[in-house]
């Protein structure tokens, strides 16, 4: 009986040291290696924190640096105008803003497209659409795409309005608000200016901002609302802009 129950120990030994073997060495080295999982990621998003905190009082500091600069003037600000070069007057209305390109200006009203020289003195091409454009987007290949109001995109040469190819898109888009309030001339389009200006949009007047510290540069006043206005020419340097019925090409003079 004795000899029996000793070897009922044994036996339930060898198997604990078993399972201990298969089982719980690996239970181990699983919680070692969770363990060590937990500790790295903790110093990682430690180390990250510390770094995004430093680079923001880095960026605190250069803001300030800049801020003071401009304060004491240590660079003036430049004389900045905005000069009417000329203006147009069509006999039809002007539903979307205008578009440029090296050669052209591409103007919408309702479902046509219409394409004028720089100088709009002379109409290069006109076409027609069965639906209200929505939006034109300028390509590569010397191409451009017409997005309208019936599902169609129509892809169209710049020289002559021929059509390249036209797809159904599938879906009925919403009219695109196109009218910016503000965006910015940024040095590498203009060499001229001394920083990056911001050109800021309000009813009948656009102002020219200074991007460091904000000081008004420059106003344009209109005698009506202006209703579009293009992105920045950068070989013409200037906008575009639909002032009442009037369509004209404002000038930005950097005076030295």
């Amino acid at each position: 009986m004795h000899k029996r129950v000793i070897a009922v120990v044994m036996a339930l030994i060898i198997l604990l040291s078993v399972l201990y073997v298969f089982y719980g060495k690996n239970w181990l080295a699983e919680q070692q290696y969770l363990q060590k999982q937990k500790s790295s990621e903790f110093m990682k998003n430690e180390l990250m924190d510390k770094f995004l905190e430093i680079q923001e009082q880095s960026q605190e500091i250069l803001n300030e640096i800049l801020n003071l600069s401009y304060e004491i003037e240590f660079f003036p600000d430049q004389e900045i105008i905005f000069e009417r070069e000329w203006s147009r007057k069509f006999d039809f209305e002007l539903t979307k803003k205008p578009y440029f390109d090296h050669k052209y200006i591409y103007l919408v009203s309702k479902n046509a497209l219409k394409v004028f020289n720089k100088k709009c003195e002379k109409m290069k091409w006109e076409k027609s659409f069965v639906s209200s454009i929505i939006s034109i987007e300028l390509i590569d290949a010397n191409r451009l795409l017409v997005l309208t109001k019936n599902e169609r995109i129509l892809c169209l040469h710049r020289d002559n309005g021929k059509l390249a190819w036209k797809i159904d898109s599938g879906y009925i888009p919403d009219d695109l608000q196109e009218k910016y309030t503000l965006f910015q001339i940024s040095l590498d389009k203009y060499k001229r200016l001394d920083s990056s200006v911001i050109l800021m949009l309000s009813k009948n007047k656009i102002s020219l901002l200074n991007n460091i510290n904000g000081k008004t540069l420059s106003t344009y006043i209109a005698e009506e609302e202006i209703r579009f206005i293009s992105d920045f020419d950068i070989l013409e340097k200037c906008i575009y802009i639909v002032e009442g019925e009037n369509f004209s090409k404002i000038g930005l003079k950097v005076k030295s």
